[in-house]
């Protein structure tokens, strides 16, 4: 710029793009991997600069030249790093891989959006090297938040398992059979324990013929909490039988409770079944709506069997004693019941000693040698329902108040009062009555001897009866073949000694016993209890008939 000369110094670089600072003149020059770099006379240093590259400063001494002078050319060849393709690239990061229980949880990472994990609970996401946070949260847990720390290696494995922040809700009602709601929904019988959300429910407890008890509840979460409802006020009416002849035996939903004229005071409300018996006479069964506060009337004579029948009835209508038990003809159709003798028995698995009374004791009763045939049902009824159609196999696809019509019409040809065996009755008869072995099924401890069941049934249906063997009192099928109805309601065992026990007076399943044709062994032991919709028609539902000497 003064006019004296400069110094010229070729830089010999392949990269484009550089700058040079120091006692530079004028403009710099690239071309062809060349720079022409202008400096004063006495000039010591060189700087370069390149936005790839780290900086360079260049002293000259450094190369046997103390300073450039001016009209001297110069030449500086600068070589670049070579890159060493071996070498391993770091990314920077490193994955993070959490299982969460439940399954179902979301994830965040360092407070980013929430993602939810896949269905096995598992979440991976790369992330930079040094110190993260994770959170997890799900409904009905109480969330859970940490620190991480992210580095070379393995991946960065996390278990996180949530604590449940569910409360723990008891509710008793000592109303028996009564049924429990929470939320409107139905959870089963007192007592119930369970899990639920923090904040308010509703708890409810109902039975038919009863005022239903409510009680609201607010719960924290991890709250531990009983709740005893009320007992449920019966709704009642009243009931007056005024049935002919006096001293007409008055049965109240199978249960001998009366004889004629009586008034039922303070019967629950709703339907009730009513059956009117008597020696010489055909029984009637009815039945009667009881309403609140009122008194329904049922009124009216039973129709007497004429003591002598002509020769054809008689012959079709008869019955005989044979070597095991008596033996009953109905329009040409046998069927026998054999003699079962009274005594006391402990009731329910015995083996474990689960659900059993302490002690049942019977009097004396009669039980049909084989379940109720289609050819004896056809006899009676004029028509047979059943699947598997045959003679001598048992009859089925028959509910509960199908047998009680069965059995009505019964009676009436015969003048006998047949009836559904009650739960002890059947256990007692199928164990053997006194002369029982402790068999575990009806007859036998080897299921193949005495039942046709899932094991060797190959699922065609069901069998004739009296093709497998008998139990100790010469009864057959009472393991397999079909399911056979009782008398009782269902309901849970009483722990006190019973004497000729008949179930609860209500309730909303009829009991079956024996198991049938697609029963699992278990089923088809002489304890093991089913319980059945009353209206129930299923193709491996029959019937045993019971009567009392």
């Amino acid at each position: 710029n003064n006019g004296d000369p400069c110094a010229l110094i070729k830089v010999r670089l392949a990269a484009s793009g550089a700058s040079f600072e120091g006692n530079i003149v004028g403009n710099t020059a690239y071309s062809q991997g060349e720079y022409r770099v202008y400096m004063t006379d006495g000039s010591k240093q060189l700087e370069v600069r390149h936005d790839n590259y780290l900086p360079l400063d260049i002293s000259f001494s450094d190369y046997g030249v103390n300073s450039v002078k001016g009209k001297m050319t110069y030449v500086l060849t600068l070589v670049l790093p070579q890159a060493n393709v071996n070498a391993p690239v770091d990314v920077g990061g490193n994955f993070v891989a959490l299982s969460v229980m439940p399954q179902n949880a979301i994830v965040s990472i360092d407070g980013n959006k929430p993602l939810a994990t896949d269905p096995t609970g598992q979440y991976m996401q790369m992330l930079s090297y040094g110190q993260h946070t994770y959170e997890v949260s799900c409904s009905g847990y109480l969330p859970k938040s940490d620190t991480f720390t992210i580095g070379k290696g393995n991946a960065t494995e996390l278990n996180v398992s949530l604590e449940s922040a569910l409360a723990t809700l008891t509710v008793n009602c000592p109303t028996e059979g009564a049924t429990l709601y929470v939320d409107k929904k139905s959870v089963g019988k007192s007592p119930w324990t369970g899990t639920l959300q923090d904040g308010m429910h509703l708890i409810e407890a109902m039975k038919e013929g009863y005022r239903d008890v409510q009680k609201s509840v607010t719960l924290s979460e991890q709250q531990k909490l009983t709740v005893s409802l009320d007992a449920l006020t019966p709704i009642q009416g009243n009931l007056s039988v005024s049935y002919r002849p006096i001293g007409a035996d008055i049965y109240l939903d199978g249960k001998k409770s009366a004889t004629t004229p009586y008034v039922f005071n303070g019967l629950l409300v709703g339907s009730h079944t009513i059956e009117i018996r008597k020696n010489g006479y055909a029984s009637e069964t009815k039945t009667v709506t009881v309403s609140e506060g009122q008194t329904a009337s049922l009124q009216g004579s039973l129709k007497e069997i004429a003591s002598a029948t002509t020769a054809q009835t008689a012959n079709q209508n008869s019955s005989s004693l044979s070597g095991n038990g008596q033996t009953f003809t109905v329009n040409g159709v046998s069927f026998t019941m054999i003699p079962v003798e009274g005594g006391t028995f402990i009731m329910g698995e015995t083996a474990t000693g689960w659900n059993a009374y302490h002690s049942v004791t019977l009097s004396n009763y009669m039980i049909g040698e084989t379940e109720v045939t289609q050819a004896f049902w056809r006899a009676v009824m004029g028509k047979n329902p059943s699947k598997y159609k045959g003679n001598n196999r048992p009859v089925e696809r028959v509910n509960w108040n199908d047998c009680q019509k069965f059995i009505d019409k019964l009676n009436s040809l015969t003048g006998k009062r047949f009836r559904l065996p009650t739960e002890a009755e059947w256990e007692y008869a199928s164990k053997g009555g006194n002369n029982g072995c402790g068999n575990w099924y009806s007859g036998s401890n080897t299921i193949g001897e005495v039942a046709w069941y899932f094991g060797n049934s190959d699922g065609s249906g069901t069998h004739d009866v009296k093709t497998k063997s008998p139990n100790e009192l010469g009864i057959y099928d009472m393991s397999g073949n079909v399911m056979e109805w009782c008398s009782d309601w269902y309901s849970s065992y009483s722990s006190s000694s019973q004497s000729n026990p008949t179930g609860v007076d209500s309730g909303t399943y009829r009991v079956c016993r024996g198991g049938g044709f697609l029963s699992s062994d278990d089923y088809c032991s002489s304890s093991k209890r089913q319980f059945i919709l009353p209206d129930s028609r299923i193709f491996y539902h029959g019937l045993r008939l019971a009567l009392s000497e």
